[in-house]
């Protein structure tokens, strides 16, 4: 059976949705601070009171958003445990083939 499965295209993958979800991260906080700064710097009633909550709703820690990023970020763990144990498949698979030639060579 033969083991064809790029490691490094599973780590790259990761390595993609960990930026994504860095970037992701930044920009929810950078929002969360501007958002912030609008709701106190005067802009007053019921309308900015629903704003507010609603914003916080979309920021917390249960939410969608959040969710999704943590999701994904186990999905690249996920991957990279794939990663190594297909890297370490195939060195095994490498070191007995080598082997097998000594023996089968004498």
């Amino acid at each position: 059976m033969l083991i064809d499965v790029n490691h490094r295209i599973l780590r790259n993958v990761a390595a993609d949705i960990n930026t994504y979800c860095t970037a992701q991260n930044r920009e929810m906080r950078k929002a969360d601070t501007e958002i912030k700064v609008m709701l106190k710097s005067g802009w007053l009633g019921q309308d900015a009171l629903e704003f507010g909550r609603k914003w916080d709703g979309v920021n917390k820690n249960d939410s969608t958003a959040v969710k999704f990023r943590e999701s994904l970020k186990n999905y690249a763990e996920a991957l990279e445990a794939c990663a190594n144990e297909y890297q370490s498949a195939q060195a095994d698979a490498v070191n007995s083939a080598g082997l097998l030639m000594r023996i089968v060579g004498r």
